[in-house]
């Protein structure tokens, strides 16, 4: 799958990023946190991972993607997410499986895992796609920046 210039969407920043308070429903017998297309994801979902056994504190993601939108979630322990729109980063701190983190297309992040016991569930909009992956830090910074000149 290749994409042509037009079809980027490269205006991407971390305004477009936003914390979730996932819907939940607290009953005697546990809590139950659904997840359905459009009323409590902003996209249709065509694929769920999820990511544990990460050795404390190892760094994980480091990549962006051309398409793919994503919402991390983490159901079990700490994780802290760094994201980059090519001109600012920021953290955020993802501890409980009520709060989700969107993050759009053309964001490079990245996940510390800050306990062994963390779990993070990823929520995306588009099945996996090697090509959508953009691996490489200098050629995100380039795409963004041919954007803004």
């Amino acid at each position: 799958m290749g994409y042509t210039e037009q079809m980027i969407k490269r205006d991407t920043t971390l305004k477009d990023i936003l914390f979730y308070n996932m819907r939940t429903i607290i009953e005697d017998d546990g809590n139950l946190v659904p997840i359905e297309t459009n009323s409590d994801v902003p996209f249709d979902i065509e694929r769920i991972f999820y990511v544990y056994g990460v050795r404390d504190t190892e760094l994980r993601g480091q990549h962006s993607h051309f398409k793919t939108q994503q919402l991390l979630i983490c159901v079990s322990g700490k994780v802290e997410v760094t994201c980059d729109d090519g001109k600012e980063k920021r953290k955020y701190l993802l501890e409980s499986p009520q709060q989700g983190l969107f993050i759009p297309e053309m964001i490079w992040d990245e996940q510390r895992y800050l306990t062994e016991d963390s779990v993070l569930m990823v929520v995306a909009n588009t099945k996996y796609i090697p090509k959508d992956y953009i691996i490489d830090y200098d050629k995100f910074i380039k795409l963004k920046k041919d954007y803004r000149e």
